[in-house]
């Protein structure tokens, strides 16, 4: 009885073991060609199995892609560590702190295939991914809202507030979308280690709303008028 069993457990880790070692070449074959230029064959090929391990574990290609965007949603600060840091007995600053720490890590990350994938379906989505790949997206983006409109004393709505979390998110959007063979071309603080350039980032993040809200809490800054469509659709 103990033989059979511990050869069904060998042969459950050995199919997990298969499934992860698939899906991780997936991810990094997506990441540098991208959902329409990576076949089947080439995922095979690279990960040493044939097509029917890959349609035994994840039904198809387009299946096998879908849980390579799950995988990436896992990496890119995943809902239930956003729910986490959002429950932690902290400082909105310093929950927004812990997000921001958590995206640097991201960025850099030894390889970023993740963040490669995520910024595709953010600039260029496909049609597997597209605005059910974005939902999870915007849940983190509404989250970092919360906060910034904790700190700032900005209601939710108000687009001083859209304008501060674009400010604060840009950055960091920006370098999870270079890809890291021109990164240290393209940005130098690539150079740098994240801890550091992330202090640099936060000094100047939360400097800029604290300024930024007391002009707002005067009445300093002028009103932002609605584009005509914009009314027509709330109409």
């Amino acid at each position: 009885m103990i033989s059979l069993f511990s050869r069904k457990k060998h042969g459950r880790e050995d199919g997990d073991a298969t499934r992860r070692h698939i899906l991780e070449t997936a991810v990094r074959l997506f990441a540098e060609h991208g959902y329409a230029d990576t076949t089947s064959k080439m995922i095979c090929k690279e990960a040493g199995v044939n097509i029917a391990a890959v349609n035994y574990h994840f039904g198809s290609r387009d299946d096998l892609y879908r849980a390579v965007l799950e995988d990436v949603h896992e990496h890119i600060v995943n809902e239930r560590e956003m729910a986490v840091i959002m429950g932690a007995g902290l400082s909105a600053e310093e929950r927004l702190g812990m997000v921001l720490d958590a995206y640097i890590r991201i960025i850099y990350d030894s390889h970023g295939w993740h963040s490669r994938i995520w910024a595709h379906e953010l600039i260029a989505p496909s049609a597997l991914g597209g605005p059910a790949f974005l939902e999870s997206t915007l849940t983190k983006e509404h989250s970092i809202s919360l906060l910034i409109s904790e700190i700032t004393g900005i209601p939710m709505g108000d687009p001083a507030l859209y304008c501060c979390v674009v400010t604060v998110m840009a950055p960091y959007l920006i370098m999870l979308c270079v890809q890291r063979d021109m990164a240290r071309t393209l940005v130098p603080l690539f150079h740098y280690r994240g801890e550091d350039v992330n202090v640099y980032f936060k000094e100047l993040i939360f400097s800029g709303l604290k300024s930024f809200a007391a002009r707002w809490k005067a009445g300093d800054l002028p009103p932002a008028e609605a584009l005509p469509e914009a009314c027509d659709n709330e109409a």
